[in-house]
């Protein structure tokens, strides 16, 4: 009788994307896993990194590719916020409606619900949520009462380390992401990225600060639609079999340009630029990618410049701030330990640069964006000198670096 109980449990659930059915599979709610995959319906539109050959799909890799759009284990505050929801584990979050996004159009529903709904009928993109609820248990430093609709929001499913929610304003979904105690360093760099992009005149997602529960957040609008999605690297390198001791970034290009992405090398060589003028050391597979149209299926271009923050030694103390190295190690693909000026040789055309907008106004931008919020963060004057005279040094190397490659 047990077994036939069992059976009796089990629920079929579609894998939507949009309005079209990708697959009908066994779901378990209790682990948030797929258990079995009973049928494709559309092969087009399975996730890239569950695919195999002969159009069949590795349940394990689906399985990876659904847990990794949530929360990770490893979340900023990751309990405090577990507690406040009154859920155990963040997995369990990707079944409080529906696993939405609004970085990907995907959703699972049971099929017998699905009858009766249609993804205009649930999207993020055009309902609203309790971004409050949500954005209160997340940052809150102290005391909090949420109610139960703080569950039902595009925030269960985002990835990341530090704290972060989505917000809407004045029609537009704006995500606020935290920083490192004491100086919440990270949501300043986005906005001096964001500064040196457009003044390097780079495809970037562009960064503001604010403060919210007093803390300093860095506020950005979502560079996604209702006719667009991103695909990350990870998923982009699935499609191509690695080569033993090949270092991945030519096996991205490669697949770029096989799917049509103009101009591959040009994108590329900006993010190279920015990481190593703000010495980003958290350039992960996650935090770069394509931006698609979720219906054709066709890629459209490299998504913009994003996730910048973790860098110019923003996680050091003050006396290593001072005495920091000319080199350091970046994280770039298959590489957690690629010296920084090596990254430099990858860039194709270093000269094309116009590297006059890097200026001392740059500098006092940097200064001010840091003194905006001091009252909050406590930054101290010393602290601001030594990272503003970090970035000379940055800019100042890269200057160089351009002159004798330019020889």
């Amino acid at each position: 009788m047990s077994f036939l109980a069992g059976l009796r449990k089990k629920k079929i659930y579609i894998l939507m994307h949009k309005d079209i059915p990708v697959l009908e599979a066994v779901y378990d709610r209790e682990t948030s896993r797929f258990t079995e995959i009973r049928e494709i319906l559309h092969y087009e539109h399975v996730p890239y990194s569950a695919r195999k050959e002969n159009e069949e799909i590795s349940l394990k890799r689906l399985n990876h590719w659904f847990r990794w759009r949530g929360i990770p284990g490893y979340r900023v505050g990751l309990n405090t916020l577990l507690g406040r929801l009154g859920v155990k584990d963040p997995e369990e979050l990707l079944n409080e409606y529906y696993a939405l996004s609004v970085s990907d159009h995907y959703w699972l529903v049971e099929s017998e619900e699905k009858k009766d709904l249609s993804y205009e009928d649930v999207s993020f993109f055009r309902h609203s949520f309790d971004q409050n609820g949500f954005g209160r248990a997340m940052f809150s430093l102290g005391r909090a009462e949420i109610q139960e609709s703080a569950k039902k929001t595009p925030n269960n499913v985002l990835a990341g380390y530090q704290k972060k929610s989505w917000f809407r304003q004045n029609g537009d979904l704006y995500l606020y992401k935290g920083g490192t105690f004491p100086y919440q360093l990270e949501p300043v760099h986005e906005k001096l990225a964001a500064e040196i992009g457009r003044r390097l005149g780079m495809d970037f997602v562009d960064y503001n600060t604010t403060v919210y529960e007093n803390q300093v957040v860095s506020v950005c609008r979502n560079m996604l639609d209702e006719n667009s999605e991103l695909i990350t690297a990870d998923e982009v390198l699935s499609l191509k079999k690695p080569v033993k001791d090949q270092f991945d970034y030519y096996s991205y290009i490669d697949i770029l340009k096989e799917k049509g992405i103009a101009d591959p090398e040009k994108l590329m060589d900006d993010m190279l630029v920015l990481d190593f003028l703000m010495m980003n050391t958290d350039r992960h597979n996650q935090n770069l990618g394509v931006i698609i149209d979720p219906d054709t299926m066709e890629w459209k271009k490299i998504a913009p410049i994003f996730d910048t923050g973790t860098g110019l030694a923003c996680l050091r103390k003050n006396e290593e701030v001072k005495q920091w190295p000319e080199i350091y190690n970046y994280r770039l693909f298959n590489s957690n330990k690629i010296l920084d000026n090596i990254v430099c040789y990858l860039i194709d055309d270093i000269g094309r640069y116009d590297l006059s907008v890097l200026d001392e106004s740059l500098l006092d931008f940097y200064r001010e964006a840091m003194m905006k919020h001091r009252a909050v963060s406590g930054i101290q004057q010393e602290r601001i000198d030594s990272q503003t005279e970090l970035l000379a040094k940055r800019i100042r190397e890269f200057k160089r670096l351009q002159q004798k490659a330019c020889r």
